[in-house]
């Protein structure tokens, strides 16, 4: 009796019915699901391959194959649930207000991990790196999707936004086979360039670390308030003894100066009185005080 009461109150048969009208649906959302899942796959398959041909970053492969995945994803359930009956344009455009909403709270973060894939793909840059740019040098210690770590010459470790190292502009001193020192040095007005030039020169000779070609050089840069400004100039095949050798090289030029007995100046300023009445006149009123 209660069963039967149940059965009633259930109303199996329009269940039934309901279901049987339902079953194509369900057989559409597992074609669909098959579909979409093959749709995935290949889509992923593509890609890496792709990218590995285009000796893309792995780093940044993995990064688009993932986006991806959630781009397809995202399509198959927006698919799926327009095939069961659900109205989803009303979804569409909430999560549309939703990702508008997120994207404008985390514009800086989004704006981050963009000019990290960029960075990721163009590859000014990588671990291990001698990089600079503004008066920061550094090594690039990890690429990160939404910072870069750098370790400064003084050990300190440095996080920086990928936007700002992709609005700067960085040299890579690692890829570049050879670089120019110059050493500043400034002499006295009545010293003879020429001279002083050969001395400069004198103290590079036979240093195997500074190359041939081009030939160092030692050229007057201008004219200051207290000094000629000359500058020694050569070339190293190895950018990181840049500042040691540009270090060694002042004191070494320095000695060798002083042993020539150029004279370096330092800053100074002569002032010229002109004999006139009125000072005469000073002169006399302060010698009677």
């Amino acid at each position: 009796m209660m069963f039967d009461q149940l059965v009633q109150k259930l109303d199996v048969s329009a269940m039934t019915t309901k279901f049987v009208a339902y079953v194509p649906n369900l057989i559409a959302v597992v074609i669909l699901a098959c579909i979409f899942w093959i749709i995935l796959k290949l889509t992923k398959r593509i890609l890496s391959t792709a990218m590995r041909k285009s000796k893309v970053p792995e780093e940044a492969s993995d990064i688009v194959v993932r986006f991806s995945g959630y781009f397809v994803g995202i399509i198959a359930m927006l698919t799926i649930a327009s095939q069961l009956g659900f109205k989803i344009t009303s979804l569409i455009a909430g999560l549309g207000v939703a990702g508008l909403a997120i994207s404008f709270a985390a514009k800086d973060t989004v704006a981050n991990v963009i000019s990290g894939i960029t960075l990721l793909i163009d590859r000014p840059f990588k671990i291990g790196d001698w990089i600079s740019f503004g008066n920061l040098h550094a090594y690039v210690t990890e690429v990160k999707l939404r910072t870069t770590v750098l370790t400064s010459f003084d050990n300190e470790t440095i996080v920086v936004p990928n936007k700002t190292l992709s609005q700067e502009q960085i040299r890579n001193y690692t890829l570049t086979p050879r670089i120019r020192v110059k050493v500043p040095i400034g002499i006295a007005y009545k010293e003879n360039i020429q001279a002083t030039r050969e001395v400069i020169l004198a103290t590079i000779k036979g240093d195997k670390r500074i190359l041939a070609t081009p030939a160092p050089s030692v050229i007057a840069q201008g004219l200051g308030d207290s000094s000629i400004n000359l500058q020694l100039r050569f070339w190293t095949q190895d950018p990181l003894m840049q500042y040691s050798l540009k270090w060694e090289y002042t004191e070494r030029i320095k000695r060798a100066l002083d042993d020539a007995g150029i004279e370096i100046p330092f800053p100074h300023v002569q002032i010229f009185l002109e004999r006139s009445s009125g000072l005469m006149e000073l002169t006399k009123s302060l010698s009677k005080t």
